[in-house]
């Protein structure tokens, strides 16, 4: 049995992908089944309600030696937490590389705009068959991880490949779906202030320092703003049980193409200023065309920890 896994704080690519993956393996006759490290947000709910979609299983480990297949993540720190009680076969991703083996596996990472787009090549490439279901929720992957084309990270192939798996998903109107997608993302009144930070998390570790950097996208920001003073006690409190050296929460508005930060110290946000040239308006620090987390604010804190 191979254990499909996507990253901690599970994003709709990254439950679209495992899904996806697990179907694409199944039909080729290979034992495996898909799992979620975490809770599901509203707008994966959506995606998998919509099309009538069990979710995955969620874990927290596996048995000692299990296989697994990482899809969308290969950083250690990303993934499941007994990752190195278990045997890695394969990796299918769109970030950097960061990950070392104790032997030769199968890795396919492309500079794409999602992982969704990686399968949906690989279901091209073989001439499979691909149900309305899988085909629906790779594009839904898609348009999650690239904004529906506004994020840097899109490429033209991802745009090809959603007309492409549209032929099979039939969805009417791609704008209003995705449309759809985002306004269930932004309904965050369900979530605790550490849930809503943690919603899409990731901790990075810049010249031996590490700091936690969230996103939340919206199409209306005061969703998380109108928050404001409980995610800012909330972001202090991580900083110091997590043992950090600095937490961020950048709220993107994808509709308007900006986005609003909070940060957990004067310290933290100076630091934030200096790196974006953002705009403080009584804490929060507003960038405008600042929209991906991978393409636009790691590098930017990686080349200043230099």
């Amino acid at each position: 049995m191979k254990h499909i896994i996507g990253h901690k704080n599970p994003d709709t690519d990254t439950v679209c992908s495992a899904i996806a993956y697990q179907d694409f393996l199944s039909a080729k006759g290979i034992d495996c089944k898909a799992y979620a490290l975490g809770g599901l947000n509203n707008e994966t709910k959506f995606v998998l309600e919509r099309f009538r979609v069990d979710p995955p299983q969620r874990i927290d480990e596996l048995p000692h030696n299990s296989e697994i297949i990482l899809v969308d993540h290969n950083e250690e720190d990303h993934g499941i937490d007994n990752v190195n009680d278990l045997e890695i076969v394969e990796i299918i991703d769109h970030h950097k590389v960061k990950i070392e083996t104790d032997r030769p596996i199968t890795i396919q990472i492309e500079p794409l705009g999602s992982s969704c787009s990686i399968i949906a090549k690989k279901y091209f490439g073989a001439e499979m068959k691909i149900s309305r279901e899988i085909a629906s929720l790779m594009i839904a992957g898609i348009i999650s991880d690239t904004l529906f084309y506004r994020s840097p990270t899109t490429t033209e192939i991802d745009k090809e490949l959603v007309e492409k798996l549209n032929k099979f998903a039939e969805i009417e109107d791609l704008e209003a779906f995705s449309m759809e997608m985002f306004n269930a993302k932004s309904d965050i009144k369900e979530f605790s202030t550490e849930e809503l930070i943690k919603l899409d998390y990731k901790i990075y570790t810049f010249d031996g320092m590490d700091y936690g950097l969230g996103v939340m996208e919206t199409t209306d920001e005061t969703h998380g703003l109108g928050r404001k003073e409980e995610i800012l006690e909330k972001l202090a409190e991580i900083e110091k049980k997590d043992k950090l050296e600095g937490v961020f929460l950048t709220i993107i508005n994808i509709l308007k193409e900006e986005s609003f930060t909070l940060c957990s110290g004067e310290k933290q946000k100076e630091l934030f200023i200096e790196l974006f040239d953002a705009k403080d308006d009584e804490g929060v620090l507003f960038v405008n065309n600042l929209l991906s987390r991978k393409k636009q604010i790691v590098p930017v804190f990686k080349k200043h920890f230099k």
